[in-house]
This record gives C-alpha cells, structure tokens and sequence, in this order.
C-alpha cells in the first residue's frame, strides 16, 4: 500500500480495513473524467492503437463530407450509394465479378451516416482499448483487420447487399477478450464464461432475427475467429504453450477463409446490390 495516498481523515483508521481495496483518497476528490476512463476504457492513451485507428475512421468521415454526397431522405449526414462505394464499400458482387478484394478492407473503415459513426467509435475506444491490455499494438492491428475480413467474407457468402463492415471488427475484438479470459481461467470459471458467450450468441441471433438484420452472419463470423484466435494467442500476462490446441486452431482459421472463399467462387451468383444498407 505503499506510494498510494489515503485521504487525511482515514489516517488514524486501521490498515486491514483497507487491504485489496482499490478507493484509498475520499471520492467527493475523484475526478470525474479519469474515473470515467478508469472504468471505460484505462488503456486508451493518444498514441494507442484505438486512438490511431478511431483518428483514421474520423478523419476519412470527415474527407467523405467534403467530398462526398447525402441521402436527405434517410438519417442525418447519411451518405449516397454512390459515395459509399466510390469510399470502397463492399459487395460481393463486386468481388466476384470485378474483383476488387481490397473492398473486404476498406469497408471496414467508413460509416453510413454520423449516428454509426458515433455509435461505434464508442464501442471502440473501450473495446479495443481493452484488447491492447493484453497484446502489443502491432498485434492488434493485425487481428482487428483479420477478425473484420472474416466477417467481410462472412457477410458476402450469405448476401448481396452493399456493406460498411466497422462492426465486424469490433465483434471480432469482444471475441478475442472471450477467448483470452477462456484461455486464463480455471476449468470451472471457463465453464462459466462458455456459458456466457453461449448466451451472447443467442442474444445476437434473437435481436437480428426480430430487427431483420443481415449483419449477423458476419457479426458470427468474425467473433468466431476472435475466439479462436484468443484461445491460442499469447498475452503478456501469459506465455501459451498448448501447442496442439494451437495447431488445431490456426488449422480451423484456414478451413474456415479456404472454405468460405471457395463456396463464393464456386458456387454464389450474386445480383448487383440495389439498396441501400
């Protein structure tokens, strides 16, 4: 308990009372926005990966403003079909029939009007911020463009529409925090977090079944790679070393791209998108 500070009127209370307890200093002298960002998001900093990415997001919103066309008739600052693709929206008839896979990507960093914008960004700064707790930032870089071309292709196999794909990747991040508290936890608390993603998935499933929305097939498939991926990445809290459970889950990641990517290509006809999503 050393160096942490306790408020002046506490000092003649007794030590034991204030083991494992994380309020030492009199909370009316908390302040608001760092308790906030404590509970939040207490991995974000202006040079992380959220911070860099979320700036990007934004910063290319901004660029489709200026550059770009609405749609009055929908939601406030929602952008044209034709704005959205020229940005590099993604379809799969345009990845199949003209061939533009940079579209699995790029789609994943524009948004359809400013209430997605917001919405996500949100999600994002405590998501991610989250993930960084535990990898470094070049991994995790990697595994958010990873886990959002899953739920790209996902997406892809199973629909015709036109998509922006930011959501995949935040779905693939709260996959990943499954997996690692899987892979960190003792058999009887892995149980209960299984049961927990069990329930999450269900609840995903219930709430697009009702609103109709074509998002879910890619929203699972990028949070089933984030497990995956969680369950044999090495944290910096933890070297894995199950090296069997390792090979098997690099080999369903492969499956899993190999066999979504072959089904497009040898069995999807896919119409051009006519609307807006």
């Amino acid at each position: 308990m050393q160096g942490l500070r306790r408020h002046p009127e506490l000092d003649n209370m007794p030590d034991f009372l204030f083991e494992n307890t994380l309020i030492l200093s009199d909370p009316r002298e908390e302040n608001c926005y760092q308790t906030i960002k404590d509970y939040c998001c207490p991995n974000f900093t202006l040079m992380s990966f959220t911070a860099i990415i979320s700036f990007i997001q934004l910063s290319l919103f901004i660029v489709m403003c200026f550059f770009g066309d609405f749609n009055l008739q929908n939601t406030i600052l929602q952008f044209s079909d034709e704005t959205l693709d020229n940005f590099g929206r993604c379809s799969a008839y345009n990845v199949k029939y003209q061939l533009e896979f940079y579209r699995l990507l790029t789609c994943l960093f524009i948004f359809n009007n400013v209430k997605d914008l917001c919405g996500e960004l949100l999600l994002q700064v405590i998501v991610v911020s989250m993930v960084e707790k535990f990898i470094n930032k070049k991994t995790t870089l990697f595994l958010y463009l990873l886990t959002g071309v899953a739920g790209s292709i996902t997406f892809i196999v199973f629909y015709d529409q036109s998509i922006q794909g930011n959501s995949f990747c935040l779905f693939g991040m709260v996959g990943l925090m499954f997996g690692f508290i899987i892979q960190n936890a003792q058999q009887d608390e892995a149980r209960q977090v299984i049961m927990q993603v069990t329930i999450f998935i269900l609840i995903i499933g219930i709430i697009g079944f009702f609103y109709k929305n074509s998002l879910i097939f890619g929203i699972y498939g990028s949070f089933l790679i984030g497990i995956i991926i969680g369950l044999i990445q090495p944290t910096q809290n933890r070297i894995f070393q199950r090296t069997k459970l390792k090979f098997v889950g690099l080999g369903v990641i492969f499956m899993y791209f190999t066999g979504f990517i072959y089904i497009f290509f040898s069995f999807r006809i896919p119409s051009h998108p006519i609307q807006q999503q």
